[in-house]
């Protein structure tokens, strides 16, 4: 039994990969001390102990999470303490998010090894509290109940910190080379034309070219302006203010909005990894109004732009590092109108 507790352990988690890239989870990583108390019926006592714990998001409120842990239990009648092995697979839900507070709440398996003594399966509930310490890292405390095939009920308590995360997402960037307009084929003349008809066939291939140095030139600019209004703006952590270098790339697009008096913007704030989906999303709606708000006092129309939030949901960096979280903490912008007839 207890191989094949094992073995469901590790599919849930294998399976729950894919699905946790897709929905841009996280894994956590978890070390906890234990307390636990055994059921009359077994002969021991209270057991004190540690243990580990992985798990995958495969929704950004439901997690597949595998438990191993180690404690030794006194034995009521004076003889050797038991060693105690626990193995737990389970599905954890978050169904309250208060700030940097989460509420848990799980169901799963549980095999219980007592050394030489007994060996117990069954049943696993869990109700649970996690609190963030930082971008990364969080204080978790769980009180757990087993009901076991043969009748025993067991209960624990177990508190550890657990480390957080992100997949890393792959990027592909496709690029797609325009080609240049084609010349303008030379007019084949007969040796029978007149000088008036040479002079009118040359005329129109000059206005010919001339239409297309301008054509040419013209997307040249709608590239330079389209490249120019797509430049990022970076925050400092968990900040929503403009600073020096963000105002003069905002001042630059300025300039072009002004020119293009029909085009229109989307701007979307967004976040690095750490905090919850709630806290981030309103965090990148800031950022997304702190711009909006700078443009409106340059001068720019509040008509030609919408806002929008992405929170930490759609990085361009992976990894806990300085730099990628750095990255991370943008608002972009988009054109929805050109405003080029």
């Amino acid at each position: 039994m207890f191989a094949r507790t094992v073995t469901l352990g590790l599919a849930l988690l294998l399976a729950a990969s894919p699905a946790a890239s897709q929905h841009r989870g996280t894994i956590e990583f978890g070390a906890f001390g234990n307390l636990s108390s055994f059921d009359n019926s077994l002969f021991v006592d209270n057991a004190f102990g540690g243990g580990g714990r992985v798990g995958a998001f495969i929704f950004p409120r439901l997690s597949v999470e595998f438990d191993v842990g180690l404690k030794f239990a006194d034995r009521p009648d004076g003889r050797q303490s038991v060693e105690v092995e626990a193995f737990a697979a389970r599905l954890t839900g978050v169904p309250v998010i208060m700030g940097p507070l989460s509420i848990l709440v799980g169901a799963g398996l549980i095999h219980t090894d007592f050394q030489d003594l007994n060996e117990t399966d069954g049943g696993q509930v869990l109700l649970g509290a996690k609190l963030a310490l930082g971008e990364v890292v969080s204080l978790r405390v769980d009180g757990l109940a087993d009901f076991n095939n043969d009748g025993t009920r067991n209960q624990a308590l177990q508190v550890g910190m657990s480390l957080h995360r992100s997949p890393a997402t792959l990027t592909r960037t496709v690029t797609r080379e325009i080609p240049a307009p084609a010349a303008a084929p030379t007019p084949q003349r007969p040796d029978s034309v007149s000088a008036a008809e040479t002079a009118r066939l040359r005329a129109l291939e000059a206005e010919h070219r001339a239409m297309l140095a301008a054509q040419a030139r013209a997307e040249a600019d709608a590239r330079s302006n389209a490249a120019m209004i797509a430049e990022v703006v970076r925050f400092a952590h968990d900040a929503s203010d403009l600073s020096g270098e963000a105002r003069a790339i905002l001042d630059r697009k300025v300039t072009i909005l002004q020119e293009n008096p029909g085009m229109r913007i989307v701007v979307t704030g967004h976040t690095s990894e750490p905090g919850t989906d709630a806290y981030n999303l309103a965090l990148g709606l800031r950022r997304a109004d702190a711009v909006k708000a700078y443009l409106t006092s340059r001068g720019v129309a509040a008509a030609r732009m919408e806002v929008a939030t992405a929170g930490r949901r759609e990085p361009v960096a992976s990894g806990g590092g300085a730099a990628a979280q750095a990255a991370n903490r943008r608002a972009e912008f988009r054109i929805s109108v050109s405003g080029v007839n």
